[in-house]
């Protein structure tokens, strides 16, 4: 909860922190991209480490790494800014070492119920944080903002120090310090095309010489990974039928929320004018508190569900849901609370599909490599959130000139439906009978 909190708590600070902190929006915007370059690459070097090293360990340097950016980010101006953040980011490699240690602790028939609702508090910290950083920053300041990120990190690192078990190290495993290096500047390089490509031009040659350089260092290490003997990920287990269809469902899912989260604000605070219903941003921020609540709810019931069907069926359900509020978002509504409506069907239906994802990891990647399996899974899932806010502002901007927002969000949700669409058919190709 509190990683993913610290995602989208800066995002309504984001407008007032050129003229405060006296420097450019494109300055200010690498506070947000460095923090999803650094979990990138933090979340499968975490993940495989926690494997070979033990998962509290890893899990309590990924939260103090997190809390000294907290610290560090409000000492200064935009440079202790962007760095705190960028530390901030290694947080998100918790999530799978969390799922990975619940894989550990508990027993088999508790782990589907826990799963569900570690997936569901990813949904609810990223949906509650820009209601409560916009609440935070008009009646403070943004500095207060990671005072409360510090204040949660401590509390959650006397948490694992208190609650979770030590483990002892695995003996004979070699870090792939050369697939880290790869990895890593392949998946800087692709994010960096797919989260600044709007701002460069898709077309320039900042943009293709970004994705360029990552089909390059991607290709070269996935050459590396058959090769070495302890590998920072197995393309064998990466390649099994369910885990590869199930991080390409992570992805589709990914994009499919945070999609929903930026379409629903977008259309709620553009002026009534343009077509939209002309909400504040504190206003908009507050009208995804239910879409959180619904991912929440809805955790303990899909972990019930799993009792009686299989989990790539409820993935299915879940994009079935999903679909549903996408394709009540084409129906005109003149008051915003009905838009408020759908966003949440589509949380439901998100909370259903994301409850699903880590239960077919668990499922059916070998015992020794849960950690790096699920590290691969939230990445997938990052780069989808990735690509959604590239799309929808590729979109946006490519309607501007309408003067109306309505038919950007039309396509923006023609284009969701379709993905949900493809994620049914990839979570029926998961089907646990081809286990078989």
């Amino acid at each position: 909860m509190t990683v993913a909190l610290q995602q989208t708590l800066l995002v309504p600070a984001v407008p007032v922190l050129p003229a405060q902190l006296g420097v450019s929006s494109t300055v200010v915007s690498w506070a947000v991209t460095s923090t999803l370059l650094t979990g990138a690459i933090a979340t499968p070097i975490i993940s495989k480490l926690s494997d070979n090293l033990g998962r509290r360990r890893m899990l309590l340097l990924a939260m103090a790494i997190t809390l000294l950016g907290s610290i560090l980010a409000p000492l200064g101006g935009a440079t202790l800014l962007i760095i705190g953040r960028a530390l901030q980011g290694v947080g998100t490699a918790l999530v799978p070492v969390a799922m990975a240690q619940m894989r550990d602790s508990l027993p088999a028939h508790r782990v589907p119920g826990a799963l569900s609702i570690l997936s569901a508090t990813l949904g609810v910290g990223g949906g509650i944080g820009i209601p409560l950083g916009g609440a935070i920053t008009a009646a403070f300041n943004w500095q207060a903002l990671f005072v409360v990120s510090a204040l949660l990190s401590a509390a959650s690192m006397a948490l694992i120090i208190a609650v979770l078990p030590a483990t002892a190290p695995r003996q004979g495993h070699r870090f792939d310090f050369g697939g880290a290096v790869l990895l890593s500047l392949g998946l800087v390089a692709l994010l960096l095309g797919i989260s600044q490509g709007n701002a460069w031009g898709w077309g320039s040659f900042a943009t293709i010489g970004a994705f360029l350089v990552a089909l390059l260092a991607l290709a070269a290490w996935g050459a590396i990974e058959v090769r070495v003997a302890d590998p920072l990920v197995d393309l064998k287990t990466s390649a099994i039928q369910q885990i590869l269809l199930t991080n390409i469902a992570s992805f589709l899912m990914g994009l499919l929320m945070f999609t929903n989260l930026l379409s629903t604000t977008i259309e709620l605070q553009n002026p009534v004018a343009r077509g939209g219903f002309g909400w504040s941003t504190t206003a908009a921020g507050m009208a995804m508190l239910p879409n959180a609540l619904a991912m929440f709810v809805v955790a303990p019931l899909t972990s019930n569900l799993a009792r009686r069907i299989p989990a790539n069926r409820i993935l299915i359900i879940g994009a079935v849901v999903t679909a549903l509020g996408y394709a009540l978002r084409l129906i005109p509504v003149t008051s915003g609370f009905w838009l408020v409506g759908w966003a949440t069907i589509i949380g439901f239906g998100v909370g259903i599909g994301y409850a699903a994802l880590p239960m077919l990891i668990v499922r059916y990647a070998p015992s020794h490599q849960i950690g790096e399996a699920n590290g691969v899974n939230a990445l997938v899932r990052a780069i989808g959130t990735a690509v959604a806010s590239s799309m929808v502002a590729t979109i946006v901007a490519a309607f501007a000139d309408s003067g109306s927002i309505n038919t950007a969000v039309m396509t923006i949700s023609i284009v969701a439906i379709i993905v949900a669409i493809i994620t049914m058919g990839v979570a029926y190709g998961a089907q646990e009978g081809s286990e078989e």
